[in-house]
């Protein structure tokens, strides 16, 4: 780490927590209410230097608000609490749309003709410093439908991944490229929750994650900690592939 980045998050962990952030702690992010006292001073010391490193921009008209970015921080931190991972290091700015917004795609088909559209979008990760999320469906995660999704917690294990490149030993269609225990709990659980959506069966983990493997891992990673519970029930060796990586135990939160 260069000095310069060390002091600077030295000088913002040193400042006071705004009370007007932590009543939104209290009121806004569920999760807070869960977390173990132990977790409180470095939660907010890596929320802390979230907000100093990062920047916010409302689109579509959305005025953003400190409530929008400390949501927003809170839940991104989540991940890092015991691991900061450099704090996203390639990460510049988090694109705040009101709802659901439109994307440009490119496909390609088989004979190589590549054709552009555009599709309407939650969330997206970029790999040049940019994490775009709908308010909207963030509310919806977290106040109206909460137990299961977690829009911001999906795009910042994207984030991970691209940057531990955590799902790269595994293919689309559930083979592993490289034999270590990581691999073979990511790929058995993805070609599992394949195969219950063939079934038509009931499981924890949105069939959004059945896509591919970075789909699988951060559809894995909301339910480990939104309800991780019913993720250790149902798919015990993932739930503890994940509670190694991010040292974090979420099952006993909230005891």
């Amino acid at each position: 780490m260069p000095i310069v980045t060390y002091i600077r998050r030295w000088f913002a962990k040193r400042k006071p927590f705004p009370a007007d952030w932590q009543q939104i702690l209290e009121k806004d992010v569920p999760v807070w209410s869960r977390l173990p006292a132990r977790y409180h001073e470095p939660f907010r010391n890596r929320i802390k230097v979230f907000m100093d490193e990062k920047l916010f921009e409302g689109c579509n008209g959305l005025q953003l608000t400190e409530r929008h970015k400390i949501v927003i921080a809170a839940y991104a931190c989540i991940p890092i609490l015991e691991e900061p991972s450099e704090y996203y290091r390639d990460l510049q700015v988090i694109l705040l749309y009101p709802d659901d917004y439109m994307a440009t795609i490119h496909e390609e088909d088989e004979a190589g003709v590549i054709t552009s559209g555009t599709e309407a979008r939650k969330g997206e990760s970029w790999d040049t410093g940019s994490v775009v999320l709908s308010w909207s469906d963030i509310e919806d995660n977290l106040y109206r439908k909460p137990g299961k999704q977690n829009l911001i917690l999906h795009e910042f294990a994207h984030q991970l991944d691209q940057h531990y490149g955590l799902t790269a030993g595994v293919s689309d269609t559930g083979e592993i490229y490289q034999d270590n225990e990581w691999n073979r709990t990511l790929a058995a659980g993805y070609r599992d929750l394949n195969q219950k959506i063939r079934r038509n069966r009931k499981t924890v983990l949105d069939r959004y994650g059945a896509v591919n493997p970075a789909e699988f891992f951060s559809v894995s990673t909301e339910v480990f900690i939104e309800n991780p519970a019913l993720l250790k029930s149902e798919y015990p060796s993932l739930y503890n592939a994940l509670s190694d990586f991010y040292r974090l135990n979420p099952v006993e939160w909230g005891r």
